[in-house]
């Protein structure tokens, strides 16, 4: 073989080695040239942004949930008779805000003799004014009465009332809609009550220290299952996001912390309801609820129960200096304002404003877990 010959094939086999590091192989007497052919590294489409675009906002639930339809009962045109330190927003108007959007009572309920202990109010009366907060303090899930200390108890609308008063004028919901639902605890006040005080809270009849655990255990059930009901209602009818509250054990509040204790019981119960009862009832409750949606991708479910814990663990880390006492001096927070109030800045100091409600900071705390469980399903509209 000529000496050329075999120079060439080293070269060619120096290149096939060498190949990937070099950008062209000759010399010699050769001049073999090999270009070396790079592939572009394959760039992936970002995935489409499924997430809905929030542009309107219902909601249905209890006194947690409403935005001021007892501001008539209220007597004073400045307070809109909100369950907080008014005029301070609650968890729903704080999600509402973040998608630019706002939450006006559906209705206007005046002032009931009956609930509210105030000689002379007469009978209260509830009047339609259009908003979209359908929230009723004092409402049931799907029974009556309400547990309302300011409304007429035979016409604040439980929650399954809300949601038929909503589709009878609006019959589907609109494809860019959240829908927000509580409830819960009205109906596990309302077996506390039936039990220990011996109210009719089960019907016409049923107090009188005749209600059982076990009889109020059932209707707690009976509550749940309604409220699966109502959010396959919401589903089936379009609802592109819902977003679920659990009903929330309020056996540590201050209410629970009094009213359930040993020292009051003992004298003040027909049958006892310790505070592991209204425990057993929420979980219960709630259980029932995560297990009838699980099957709709589209009902996000929020428990506030563990950030309220942590509040109440570790206060300073909420800027909060009290969370055992009622910031406000009246016994309802509807009638709170910044003038009945324990401290000046206990609107965002303190946790609770009454025995049973938050304050605006703890409104705060219980929308911000509702926001970071909402940030993989909504956005902002753009």
């Amino acid at each position: 073989m000529k000496k050329s010959s075999v120079k060439a094939l080293r070269l060619t086999a120096m290149c096939v080695v060498l190949g990937s590091a070099l950008v062209g192989c000759g010399g010699g007497g050769g001049g073999y040239s090999f270009p070396i052919v790079t592939t572009p590294p394959r760039t992936e489409a970002p995935p489409p942004d499924a997430r809905v675009a929030i542009t309107s906002v219902t909601v249905f639930g209890d006194s947690l949930s409403d935005v001021g339809t007892y501001a008539a009962a209220t007597g004073d045109p400045a307070n809109p008779g909100k369950f907080t330190v008014n005029p301070g927003k609650l968890w729903v108007e704080n999600i509402a805000g973040f998608f630019g959007l706002t939450v006006k009572p559906n209705r206007s309920l005046t002032l009931d003799e009956t609930a509210s202990g105030v000689a002379g109010a007469g009978v209260g009366t509830a009047t339609a004014i259009g908003g979209n907060g359908y929230a009723e303090g004092g409402a049931r899930i799907d029974a009556l009465p309400s547990e309302s200390g300011i409304g007429n108890n035979q016409i604040v609308a439980p929650i399954s009332r809300q949601i038929t008063s909503y589709l009878a004028s609006h019959a589907k919901f609109p494809a860019s809609e959240l829908v927000i639902l509580d409830g819960g605890g009205n109906d596990t006040y309302a077996q506390f009550s039936s039990v220990c005080w011996g109210t009719d809270d089960n019907g016409p009849g049923t107090g009188g220290g005749k209600a059982t655990i076990a009889g109020a255990t059932s209707e707690i059930v009976t509550a749940a299952n309604a409220q699966v009901a109502n959010i396959k209602r919401i589903h089936d009818n379009g609802a592109p996001v819902v977003l679920v509250a659990a009903a929330s054990d309020w056996g540590s509040n201050p209410f629970g912390a009094h009213y359930l204790s040993d020292a009051y019981q003992t004298t003040g119960c027909y049958t006892k309801v310790p505070a592991s009862q209204i425990t057993a009832w929420t979980t219960q409750f709630n259980t029932i609820l995560q297990a009838g949606i699980a099957g709709m991708s589209n009902v996000i479910y929020v428990d506030a129960a563990t950030d309220f814990a942590d509040a109440v663990a570790n206060p300073s880390k909420y800027g909060l200096v009290n969370v055992d006492a009622p910031a406000c001096t009246v016994a309802s927070a509807a009638f709170c304002t910044a003038a009945t109030l324990r401290a000046p800045d206990a609107a965002t100091t303190w946790l609770w404003s009454d025995a049973f409600h938050p304050t605006p900071r703890g409104h705060q705390i219980f929308s911000d877990a509702a926001l970071n469980a909402l940030k993989a399903s909504t956005k902002k509209p753009s």
